[in-house]
This record gives structure tokens, sequence and C-alpha cells, in this order.
């Protein structure tokens, strides 16, 4: 799949970026909003990184007693659709970073090589996120008593999947910065010659 959008002319990565960017957008807030209407106590991140089963259990008697734990249950269907647009944003956005340092530093320089992490780095962190989300599943199907070993696997696969996301957005941003460089560096020598 990278090599086929590689291969696609540039104005139509563009194109699919910004494309893959809205749709992005308009899934999380369609997530946001579905998160903020369960009543969740907590935000995402603090919720997912339990790692406690009673603390868990606590989250959901809480929407349980607001009535709103069949919403948590419709969020977590709307985040499959958020994960794969978190997927596309790292793809798009990944390998387009990379194009642009590797015309400058050839394919396999440091922009050419941070951008096509960042995209691989990008889609292992959603696939964290997926797992993420059939844990939660195992859980909601028995809120009240989840087995500690099921709230730890749940918190783990959202460590994994937040310190994979972070590492493809670091190295999307250091690829740039090695294209910019690496244009800065040809323009440079351009003006020597």
């Amino acid at each position: 799949m990278f090599s086929a959008v590689i291969r696609t002319p540039l104005v139509v990565h563009l194109a699919a970026s910004a494309l893959a960017f809205g749709g992005f957008q308009w899934v999380k807030a369609r997530l946001d909003a579905s998160y903020a209407a369960s009543s969740h106590p907590v935000d995402y991140a603090t919720g997912q990184l339990a790692f406690d089963a009673q603390i868990i259990e606590g989250y959901y008697a809480h929407m349980r007693d607001a009535g709103t734990l069949p919403i948590y249950w419709q969020t977590q269907f709307i985040d499959f659709g958020f994960i794969v647009s978190v997927m596309a944003v790292a793809v798009f956005f990944g390998l387009l970073a990379a194009r642009l340092g590797g015309k400058i530093n050839r394919a396999g320089g440091w922009g050419w090589r941070l951008g096509l992490a960042a995209a691989i780095l990008g889609v292992a962190g959603a696939s964290f996120d997926a797992l993420e989300n059939l844990l939660s599943f195992a859980m909601l199907a028995r809120p009240e008593a989840i087995p500690q070993f099921l709230a730890l696997a749940y918190s783990s696969a959202a460590a994994v999947k937040f310190a994979l996301l972070t590492a493809a957005m670091a190295c999307l941003v250091l690829s740039l910065i090695a294209g910019l460089a690496g244009r800065v560096g040809s323009f440079v020598e351009r003006r020597k010659g």
C-alpha cells in the first residue's frame, strides 16, 4: 500500500492527505461529542491508563447510574472510524513528508526514513487502539466484575498506542525538518555554484 501511495502524482497525494485530514476531523468531532454525551467521568487518557479494574468499574458504574453506558458502547464503535482515519492520516502525511524529504535527500535519506517511520508508527499506534477497543468490549460485557488482568491488558494497549502515536508525530516533525534542511542546503549549494 505504501508504494502505491508514493507512486501517485504529488497533487493526488496532497489531495488525498487533505481528504484524510478532513475525515479525521469529522470523525473526531463525532467521537468527542459521543464521549461527552456518555458522561464518562474522566478524559480519554486518564480513563484508558487506569491499569486498575476497580477504577474502571467505578467509571462504568458512574455511566450506568447516569443511564449513559449505552452511549459509551456506541462511542467505542465510533472510535473504530477514528482509528481508520488515524491510519489514513499517518499513511498520507508520513509518506508525504518522506517524499518531500526524499526529493532532496534521495530515498534513503533522513527525511525519507523519518517520514516512512511516521507512517509505520502511526499505523501501529492505531492498531493498538483497535486492540484497546476490543478489550474494552470484553470489559463492558461484565462492567461490574472486570478481571484485573483484562484491565491491565486494556491499559497496556492504550499506553503502547499513546507511545507509538507520539513517536509517529515526532518522526513526522523531524522528517519535515530534515526535508527543509535538505532544501536549504541544496539552495545554498546552487547559490555557491
